[in-house]
């Protein structure tokens, strides 16, 4: 009996991506095969490890293979599915591509809610969009002395580069830096240039920019708006954490 195959890949859409490319490179049997997304404390008895190293070839393939058979909108909710921090998220995503692969599926990937793997992918990617959409609206730049745009923001899932090109294209004048503090992963745009991702994985901190004097007084009067046009007798905070969730609040100008 074939044993079960285990592929464990750097959990990373470059890293997921290889994986799904080498299982059906090796022929694998999806029923009796796991992707993996990055190291496991428990090992499975009786299984056949197999380490994947990120191949960005093998990856572009796949993505292109992605795009093609399944439209750019599942290719995107396939990306956001990626990003989400939950562990299972790699075996969903390959799951669901082996479904649609297979030529069992009519109609779109993504629609088709019955199969258990393509309901998880969905619900992943709604989950990481959900997030990315609130921080659109919730992220705060603040003016650096150098006239650099710099942002913090801390969610919990990887959507920094499913936001970077909504400010690219809202800013392409600009420098800006958007940090993702729990990653220390920094999206970089530098003006009328291609925005990237960098991450400092070592070291200590960087210390925060220094404000520009015309920054700290706009900040303070938008505090001062803010308390001004609150009507205490009408506040409802159950309402606003529902609106607001206090964990997007220690980055905005308004809360702090």
């Amino acid at each position: 009996m074939e044993q079960t195959r285990i592929l464990i890949c750097e959990d990373s859409q470059e890293g997921i991506f290889t994986g799904i490319y080498e299982a059906y490179e090796r022929r694998c049997d999806p029923l009796r095969t796991k992707l993996q997304a990055g190291e496991e404390g428990n090992l499975c008895l009786f299984a056949d490890y197999i380490r994947v190293v990120p191949d960005p070839g093998k990856a572009e393939k796949m993505a292109r293979t992605l795009r093609r058979r399944f439209g750019a909108e599942c290719y995107e909710q396939i990306c956001l599915a990626l990003s989400s921090r939950q562990e299972d998220k790699g075996q969903a995503v390959y799951r669901t591509v082996a479904e649609g692969l297979s030529g069992r599926v009519k109609g779109e990937l993504m629609a088709h809610l019955g199969n258990p793997f393509v309901a998880r992918t969905f619900a992943l990617a709604r989950a990481a969009g959900n997030e990315s959409h609130h921080l659109l609206g919730f992220l705060r730049f603040e003016e650096t002395k150098s006239g650099l745009l710099f942002a913090r923001i801390r969610p919990k899932n990887n959507v920094l580069a499913h936001m970077m090109p909504h400010f690219a294209d809202r800013f392409p004048g600009e420098n800006f830096v958007i940090l993702d503090e729990g990653r220390r992963l920094y999206g970089v745009h530098p003006a009328h240039g291609e925005w990237f991702l960098a991450v400092r994985e070592e070291g200590a901190e960087l210390p925060g920019p220094e404000l520009s004097e015309g920054e700290l007084q706009m900040q303070e009067l938008f505090r001062f708006f803010c308390r001004k046009i609150m009507i205490k007798e009408r506040e409802n905070g159950a309402l606003q954490r529902q609106l607001l969730p206090l964990r997007f609040r220690g980055y905005m100008t308004e809360f702090r």
